[in-house]
């Protein structure tokens, strides 16, 4: 037996008529009559017979007809999962993300993601929290990452991964062979900020304003775009300045000194964030459910 025999019995146990399932199926009432007398030759019982003017199952009928749905069933589902799985392993996945989970965390998540994935091209979208959150609530992009919860309707958060916020410092400064250094001892200091969107100072000002602190009176020395910018400046030794913990890689020793205030560490946690009730695209899908088995299993 095939699809098609088990598709046309199905369309006649539903009209109980040849007639009104050959026009369903476009097929003469003797081919599907030759049909159902395959069938039953196969399966050596009767499954239909004809009461007056209307046809009626048997019991094997019956049984058959659960089977043949069931059968129906799963080649449908098998078929969705099959193209539903191609669809994840080729297309676009669109990521906006926040200042220093975009340059540095999400580069690297997505290069061993798509290690496995080759077909899939990825297209990462720079901007502040606020505005992730309005791009994902836009449908413009298919997830985010961010470094604090913007409380709006709808939004859900997994943590993914940790930043601290760190004072980059040239190799010869004085605070490098520290390694620590008193909040206080930062007045006077050249530093050097980010201008875009929620920088590392802003962070680093919300997180002492949470203990009734704030920093010394210091001057800005100059404000850049990237977490990388000012990483290259303090490496010239034209300032100190606040980046992200994920920034100072492996790249930069030798050439900028990563220093913490003591006793207080600058932490906070790094977001995936997306809308609750909206379904994912298959790419995007499969991303997600990849991040969050590495992130169980480290």
């Amino acid at each position: 037996m095939n699809l098609e025999q088990l598709q046309t019995f199905l369309a006649i146990s539903q009209h109980r008529s040849f007639s009104r399932a050959s026009r369903e199926h476009k097929l003469t009432q003797p081919g599907l009559s030759r049909q159902i007398q395959r069938l039953e030759k196969e399966l050596g019982v009767e499954l239909l017979r004809r009461y007056h003017s209307r046809l009626e199952l048997t019991l094997a009928g019956e049984k058959f007809r659960l089977y043949a749905e069931n059968v129906l069933s799963q080649h449908r589902k098998f078929l969705t999962a099959l193209r539903e799985g191609a669809a994840a392993q080729a297309g676009k996945l669109r990521i906006a993300s926040s200042l220093a989970p975009g340059e540095f965390l999400v580069p690297e998540l997505v290069s061993r993601f798509t290690a496995s994935h080759a077909g899939i091209q990825t297209e990462v979208f720079i901007a502040d929290g606020a505005q992730v959150v309005a791009e994902l609530r836009e449908r413009r992009w298919d997830i985010g990452f961010t470094g604090k919860q913007i409380q709006k309707r709808g939004l859900q958060y997994d943590v993914v991964a940790e930043e601290e916020i760190v004072l980059a410092v040239p190799v010869a400064h004085p605070f490098a062979a520290k390694r620590e250094v008193k909040l206080e001892e930062l007045e006077g200091q050249p530093f050097i900020e980010t201008s875009y969107g929620e920088g590392a100072l802003r962070t680093v000002k919300t997180l002492l304003a949470r203990r009734g602190m704030s920093l010394p009176p210091h001057r800005i020395a100059t404000s850049l775009s990237s977490s990388r910018a000012i990483l290259l400046t303090v490496e010239r030794g034209s300032g100190v300045g606040w980046v992200s913990s994920l920034a100072v890689g492996p790249e930069w020793k030798g050439r900028v000194t990563p220093v913490r205030l003591s006793g207080l560490p600058l932490k906070r946690p790094v977001y995936l964030v997306r809308i609750k009730q909206r379904p994912l695209q298959p790419i995007a899908g499969s991303f997600v459910n990849w991040l969050m088995s590495q992130v169980k299993a480290s």
